[in-house]
Formats: structure tokens, sequence, C-alpha cells
């Protein structure tokens, strides 16, 4: 049997806060982000820093026994999300159900990791910065897991679970990031309802009580975290093939607010299963009893009987493509095997680099994995041996790559990756560094309706005289020490790379006036300052598109956060390139109603 702790949406624990006296707890600020160890059979207590919380943070981890006799094996994760309260008291009966289940062949071994949702911290970002535990939980804790333990580090190796406060966390945080789980178990979920005037099991003093402390007493603030504003926003993200079922008792006290919710998702044409329990209340214990077998059939769905394994082991690959007289390849990395979509970004090594050496040196690899996407290291023309390849952007190293008809090598990828590999075409994604950036922003130009986004690093812009079909949201990242592509335009100081240009480089503000003017972007920007790197947000207009501007004044030329190979103009160090540029990808979609 399973038990969790039998909590209601709002419990009576003060909210978000563990009292001081609870052995082994460790309490900063009131907040309790490090819990107590709780002891049992195959459970382990771990913490791990959290830049967020600037503490550390505490989880509980259950490993099955195949973790530990096949070595070689890599493991789905439950990330179990308890009710408020704690949740420290159901985990050694949690972890033994789920023990039980594997052992006797009705789930698949998997990981589960018991989050520290504190007593009452709705896992969500506060709205007074305070705790943000949506945060720690998605940008630290999966990275964190999927760096520590043998896990499948891949959408289809995730799922979310959780009862009553920890049901609306996975709907939450399983409906704003389809692209990181698989499945979505909602159960005696709260508070699902679209505003927290009233709680089923608490009233509404005590719904004003949280409401004011995590959502700063602001209901806007409230609906746009909830599971309803999220479902409404990501619909059609949500329609593909993640697995959501939703679970409650017919005598919860929240049912009538769980009925609601599954009719929303309903209305949204979203996917779910809806199974109402005969006879249960507010109870974990029955919630679970009352499922059987059928609890367990719900992770099988979701990690497909062994399939997520295989997923991440045939997601690798090299493609070859024929375009006019050459023959062009492409790296493919992290693509889906199991008929899903995926978003593809594909990746423009710089002059004299190959697909190789970017992707060794961008770190994409890595954020594909944690954040379920494809990443494509498209490859150049060689001029120079098999590594040392270019783009034709018509005018850095021109004569070298002439004949490369670059424009119809990227028609024909984005065909072959959407048409055979997955790629969602609505999310096709495109961004390089140096000489790399460049042909991004000649392809950009060309073919603005193919792509939801780009992103040209350590790059100048060529292609003045044209306009792009349709407004693209675009980030430019530029580092103000920069010798090779100066910000400032003209000749580059590198004598390798001017004796390869056709014409002075534009100024760097030109190119940002070209894409705010194109982009419909507000003529205006929002500044940002945060140590040497400058970010302004030129944010999108009716009918426009986003035009946002990173400057490092610090960082030379190169992919940002990789080696330096020149300490006078080494590349920009403040930040991961590949994080940043899909922080900025990861909300673009291609522009509605455009065909190709």
């Amino acid at each position: 049997m399973l038990l969790l702790l039998a909590v209601a949406g709002i419990s009576e624990a003060a909210v978000g806060r563990m009292p001081v006296d609870e052995p082994g707890a460790s309490v900063a600020d009131g907040i309790a982000w490090v819990t107590r160890e709780v002891r049992a059979p195959r459970v382990s207590f771990h913490k791990f820093d959290s830049a967020a919380a600037k503490s550390q943070v505490s989880y509980h981890l259950y490993t099955p026994a195949a973790y530990e006799r096949d070595r070689d094996r890599r493991f789905p994760v439950v990330y179990w999300l308890h009710g408020s309260g704690g949740g420290l008291t159901g985990i050694g009966q949690v972890a033994r159900s789920f023990d039980a289940a594997i052992e006797s062949g009705r789930t698949p071994p998997c990981l589960v990791v018991f989050v520290n949702g504190l007593v009452e911290g709705m896992y969500v970002d506060w709205k007074d910065g305070s705790v943000p535990l949506e945060t720690i939980i998605v940008r630290e804790l999966l990275p964190h897991v999927d760096a520590t333990y043998r896990t499948l580090a891949v959408r289809e190796g995730r799922a979310l679970d959780g009862y009553s406060m920890g049901g609306y966390g996975a709907a939450r945080l399983g409906f704003s990031y389809p692209e990181l789980f698989r499945g979505v178990s909602i159960m005696g979920g709260g508070p699902l309802q679209a505003e927290l005037v009233q709680a089923p099991r608490a009233g509404r003093l005590r719904a004003e009580e949280v409401l004011q402390r995590v959502y700063g007493g602001d209901q806007e603030y409230f609906r746009s975290v909830s599971p309803r504003r999220i479902a409404e926003r990501h619909a059609e993200k949500l329609q593909s093939d993640l697995v959501i079922r939703q679970v409650c008792g017919d005598r919860d006290e929240t049912f009538q607010v769980n009925l609601e919710f599954h009719e929303h998702l309903e209305r949204l044409g979203i996917p779910h299963s809806w199974r109402v329990l005969a006879g249960v209340d507010h109870n974990p214990l029955a919630t679970i009893e009352a499922l059987g077998a059928e609890n367990w059939s719900f992770y099988r769905a979701v990690f497909a009987g062994g399939k997520a394994e295989a997923t991440e082991q045939r997601a690798d690959f090299e493609l070859t493509l024929q375009v006019g007289q050459q023959q062009r390849r492409a790296v493919v990395v992290n693509a889906p095997v199991d008929g899903s979509k995926r978003p593809a970004v594909l990746v423009l090594h710089g002059g004299m680099g190959s697909a190789a050496v970017m992707r060794a040196n961008s770190g994409f690899d890595r954020v594909a994995r944690e954040q379920g996407f494809m990443v494509v290291y498209a490859e150049g023309t060689a001029f120079a041996g098999d590594e040392r390849r270019a783009w034709n952007t018509g005018h850095l190293l021109r004569r070298q790559v002439r004949d490369a008809d670059d424009i119809a090598y990227f028609d024909a990828l984005i065909d072959r990756l959407t048409q055979a590999h997955g790629a969602d075409a609505e999310r096709i994604y495109m961004t390089g560094g140096s000489n790399g950036g460049m042909m991004t922003f000649v392809y950009g130009v060309a073919r603005a309706e193919r792509l939801a986004a780009i992103a040209p690093v350590v790059a100048a812009m060529f292609t003045f005289e044209q306009e792009p079909a349709v407004p693209l949201p675009i980030l430019l990242i530029n580092g103000g020490r920069d010798g090779e592509v100066p910000m400032a335009g003209g000749m580059s100081r590198n004598v390798l790379v001017s004796r390869a240009q056709q014409t002075p480089f534009r100024p760097h503000a030109e190119t940002v006036q070209f894409w705010v003017r194109e982009n419909r972007s507000e003529p205006t920007g929002k500044v940002v300052q945060s140590g040497t790197v400058t970010t302004t947000v030129y944010a999108a207009t009716e009918g426009g598109a986003v035009t946002e501007v990173v400057v490092d004044s610090d960082g030379g030329h190169g992919w940002p956060g990789s080696r330096a190979r020149r300490a006078e103009n080494a590349p920009i160090s403040a930040f991961s390139g590949a994080e940043r540029v899909w922080e900025f990808f990861r909300d673009k979609r291609r522009a509605v109603g455009v065909l190709f």
C-alpha cells in the first residue's frame, strides 16, 4: 500500500514554515530548505547547493535494487511532490510501495526523488522572491539529479506525481515544462480553482493567508501561475504525447474543483484520463488503494515499457544530404524516436571550425538533454582540410566557399528533420558563432518564415538590403572587447579574418536598428545591467517580435563559456552561451499562419 501525508490543498500548518524545533531540520529565514532525514529501506538523504535559495536544499531518493545490480543501465525518474505539511511522514511507505511494484514487475525500475516542497511552498516562485521553489526544482534539482545519478536525462525518462498541494504542483510544473516531463499525475489536487478566495478544506481566512504569503495578496498573480492559466497558454503543446492523469474521490471536499478542472482541460482539448473513485474522501491512502494496479499502469504508459532507455541510446546520429553537387552532413543529438515532436536548435560553427568542434565547445549537448530539445550541429563547406570549414555568407570567405548553396542546405536540412526525425516545424531555431552567426543572419533574413527565432553570437550582419518576410525574434550576443568582429564595425583586427573580408563590417548599432525596425519592436529598449553584461530588450509590439541585445563589455571573441584561444580576446565568461540562447528560444514559436 502507498501512504502519502494526508493533507488538503490548504492545511492548518503555517504557510511555507517549519517549526524551528523540528529535529534535524536546517532553517534559514524561517524556511526549512533542509529537512530532517527519513530513514527507510533503499531511501537515502541528500543535499545540494542552491544558488536560488542561497542555501543547501535537501531531498530524499529511492533507488531500486536494479540500480546496484546493473551499473551500465540508466533509469527513469519519478519526481514525487508531497502535499502541504512537509511530506516526510509518507516517504518510507511510498518508497516501499514502489519497491514492491518494481520487484513484482508491475512497473519499470525507476528512481523516485522526494522533493522538498516546504510545509506549504506551493511549488511556485513566491511573488516577493523569497522562495523561488519552481526555479530550484526545474533549474537546479533536475540538472543535479541527472548529473549525479544514472538517469535517463530526457523527457521520456521523467514523470511528476503528487497529491493535494503536490497534485497542484505536478500540474503547474508539468504543464509549464512539457519538454522536460512525459507524465503528469494529479491526485486530489488543490488549489485548482480559478481564484484563491475559498479553500475547500480550510475556509476563506486560510485561503487569504496563503494568497497573501505566497502570491503577494495578488489574485492575478495566483491566476497567472495557476495550472488553469498555464493549460490555456500551452494548450497546443499539451495536446502531444504528454501522459496526464487526474484522480479524485467523489467524497473529497476538493471534488467539485477537480471536476471543474477536468472539464477545463476537456474544453481546451488537452488529452488526459479522469478517474473518479467512489466512496473515497481526501485521503491519499484510500485513493491509492482504490486505484490498485491502475496506479502502476500509469508509470508503464509514461516510461513505455523501456522505450525511454532506447530513446537515449538511438537519439544521436549523423545524417547526410545531397545539395546540388555537394554531399553535406550534420550531427543530430537527442532526437525523439517514439514518434513525438521536439524543438530543434540548429547550431552553426565558426569559420575554420566544424560540427565536431562546435559540439565539443558549445555545451549544447548537456542543455538539450536537460531541457528536452534536439540539437543539430550543421556543417559548412571544407576549404582547408576536413576540420576547417566555413559558411557562404556572400561576404566573409566568399572565395573559399563560393560554390556552396547554404540556403538550399538549410532548407533541405529542416525538411529532413521535420519529416523524418521528429523536429517540430513550429519550433525550429538557429544560432551560430562568428562566421556561423553571420550565416544565421543570412538565413534568418532569407527564410524568416521557417524559423521560430535566431541568435547570432559574436557576429556581424551583411544582408541589410533584404527584408525578412515576417518578424523574427532575435537575440544578439556580442563582446565589447571583440577584436575579430569589432562592434564598432570596420576591418577585423585579426589579419587572417581581414584578408577574408570582402567589405568592412557594419557597426553593431546598425544591426540592432535594422532588427528593431523589421521586427516592429518597441523603439526604446528596457536595459538591465548585471556586472559586465548589459541586456537591452526591445519588446514586441502587436504583430511584431522581440529584439534582445546582450553585450558583455569584458567579452572578446568565441562562443560564450568556451575555452579561450587567446587571452587578449577571450570569449565571454559571464554566462553559458548554450543556456542563454535556449532561455531565449524556449517560448518562441514560428509566426502563426506562415506556410512553406
